[in-house]
């Protein structure tokens, strides 16, 4: 994230202007995984996460080819307790995974983000 110059400050910028429209949004999509990660070994860990990352994942990617955006933020993780109370989610035996807006886009002008080259990322048969 720190790659970039500026990256933080657009994620923060990012986050600040949801804050700012949350009333807007007409849907929010809130996984849930069965089961809690606190103060798991990163074997639990991994394989928690591991099944609803690939999930959410495709369903952004769904709700992309039907004209409607999304972005995974984790806006959910301090008040995940109240919010699981709220929705009527045993938080003791379910984690919320994120907190994804679902609305239509305004405009379709997308690019990709910057990327660190692959090169400095991908490692072959040795680091």
């Amino acid at each position: 994230m720190n790659y970039h110059p500026g990256s933080t400050d657009r994620v923060f910028d990012g986050l600040r202007h949801l804050a700012a429209n949350i009333h807007r949004v007409p849907a929010f999509v809130i996984p849930a995984v069965e089961g809690r990660t606190d103060h798991a070994p990163v074997t639990e860990q991994a394989g928690t996460w591991g099944s609803i990352l690939p999930a959410v994942w495709s369903f952004m990617l769904a709700a992309r080819a039907r004209g409607l955006g999304t972005v995974w933020t984790t806006a959910q993780g301090p008040l995940e307790r109240e919010l699981a109370r709220v929705l009527g989610v045993p938080y003791e035996k379910v984690m919320l995974a994120a907190f994804v807006p679902l609305a239509f886009t305004i405009g379709t002008d997308f690019k990709p983000a910057p990327r660190v080259p692959r090169k400095e990322v991908l490692h072959w048969e040795r680091w």
